[in-house]
């Protein structure tokens, strides 16, 4: 599932970036329109769909590895939710400051850093 999963967002990341975070923002923010991405953010989201690509096309060590740095990313997810929030902002917007998180957005960050570390330590524990 986790491949296949990696297969559709690196396709959407790929073809259609500016309407995946569009979508995002307007399920996210409390005022969208008040926000401006970073002209790097586009080309990015394309490099990331295209790891993603690889990613589902690989099997075994680099899956695995994959999966240990899922864990990475996780852990501040899960125990930083907000300053992880504020840090991504500050750095994918010119106007981060404007950019008003709605206030799920907070405890699903922390529940996909759980997800996240959860998927680690299987992998961990399944070598």
């Amino acid at each position: 599932m986790l491949q296949k999963t990696f297969v559709a967002i690196g396709v959407i990341e790929i073809l259609s970036p500016e309407r995946l975070i569009d979508a995002t923002e307007q399920l996210a923010l409390e005022n969208p329109d008040d926000c401006e991405t970073k002209q790097w953010v586009i080309p990015a989201a394309r490099l990331e769909g295209i790891v993603y690509l690889l990613l589902a096309c690989c099997c075994g060590r680099s899956q695995s590895a994959f999966k240990t740095l899922l864990g990475v990313i996780g852990l501040p997810a899960l125990l930083y939710p907000r300053d992880l929030i504020d840090y991504t902002t500050e750095i994918a917007y010119t106007d981060a400051e404007a950019c008003e998180w709605k206030p799920w957005i907070y405890p699903f960050t922390r529940l996909l850093g759980a997800v996240y570390v959860i998927i680690a330590l299987n992998e961990i524990r399944n070598r």
